[in-house]
């Protein structure tokens, strides 16, 4: 072998070393976590398989391969319609859950539950209130006098947008309905609760109805929706939170990405969501939309996704306590950790 032939072979062997070597500096700079230690977490969502926010975090977190950079494996579970997530976070069994920051706030204050919330995903509530158009109901004030639905309690934010019209529910006819939006339809109730990014597609687009939605929070109602939420317990342990950094990294980075393109979201929501019968994908995309829209605010443009206040919580907590939803008031200081977003959006 020829003297220019060894001199070409080695230049090339150190090209190809140079090019796997920058390869690799490219790929942990890209990992969320170059430790090299899988770390493992259980993440059960409050409800069924579908398209919330919380929820599609987690979808595209795992379809994207956003908690594989972290070096984290993450089992999702669902706690469908049994309400288990609740306990199951306190017993350890589940590491992180979902809950609407008003139920944590009142699970805590009642009972003792030492739930920590850690990302805030609704910067207004999840609850609204439908009319028919033909009813001729115009604002939360033309409710007196009416048949008006509840969902086995009436929610603090109700009666703070009543108020806000000189109104108590002794000014109308209080009906516990149940989840069917079908008795709005046959008029068994002139005002229905509704999910917000739920129910008001249902009744639109597959009950051809034409309904209004009211919420509270246009009418200067403190309200927020769902948040993540972990225990004190679970923070105490150095693992766990090196755990949920991870995890909160990359739902961070999956939420901007829905944020970004809620087609490739919905996409990667769909390859959890049940086969039969067969998702409807455009009510998804409803659900998820809403959701985004009430996640983004001035606050989130400013300091990032999922960003909360101890403000926002004292302000809601003040509404719960005037209308009775608190046996006594509760310690945000202790209910709320914002450190680990803090790391994340600096």
């Amino acid at each position: 072998m020829s003297q220019m032939s060894v001199s070409i072979r080695t230049r090339l062997l150190l090209s190809l070393a140079l090019i796997a070597g920058l390869a690799a500096a490219i790929s942990v700079a890209c990992s969320g976590d170059d430790s090299g230690d899988v770390l493992t977490m259980t993440y059960m969502a409050g409800f069924k398989e579908q398209a919330n926010l919380p929820f599609v975090a987690v979808y595209v977190a795992e379809d994207q391969g956003f908690f594989a950079d972290e070096n984290l494996e993450v089992e999702i579970q669902h706690a469908g319609f049994t309400g288990a997530h609740k306990g199951l976070v306190l017993s350890g069994e589940v590491d992180i859950t979902t809950l609407p920051a008003s139920e944590m706030l009142q699970i805590r204050a009642n009972t003792g539950a030492p739930y920590v919330a850690v990302m805030l995903f609704g910067q207004r509530g999840d609850f609204g209130y439908a009319v028919l158009d033909s009813s001729g109901i115009e604002s939360p004030a033309d409710f007196a006098g009416r048949d008006v639905g509840f969902k086995g309690i009436v929610q603090a934010e109700f009666h703070a947008m009543l108020s806000a019209h000189g109104l108590t529910t002794e000014n109308m006819n209080m009906i516990d309905v149940g989840f069917n939006p079908v008795v709005l339809v046959e008029q068994q109730v002139e005002v229905y609760p509704v999910f917000l990014s739920n129910e008001p597609d249902t009744l639109s687009r597959n009950l051809n109805q034409e309904i209004t939605v009211f919420e509270a929070a246009d009418y200067g109602v403190p309200t927020l929706g769902v948040v993540y939420l972990v225990s004190e317990e679970f923070l105490e342990d150095e693992t766990n939170r090196e755990k949920l950094t991870r995890f909160l990294r990359a739902t961070v980075r999956a939420f901007e990405f829905s944020v970004d393109d809620p087609a490739a979201a919905i996409e990667s929501t769909a390859k959890f969501l049940p086969e039969d019968p067969p998702p409807d994908l455009v009510h998804e995309r409803f659900i998820l939309d809403v959701e985004i829209e009430n996640a983004l605010s001035d606050l989130t443009r400013a300091n990032g996704v999922g960003w909360f206040t101890q403000q926002q919580f004292r302000a809601l907590t003040d509404v719960l306590l005037e209308y009775e939803a608190l046996d006594g008031d509760i310690d945000l200081e202790a209910a709320l950790d914002r450190s680990f977003l803090e790391d994340i959006h600096q």
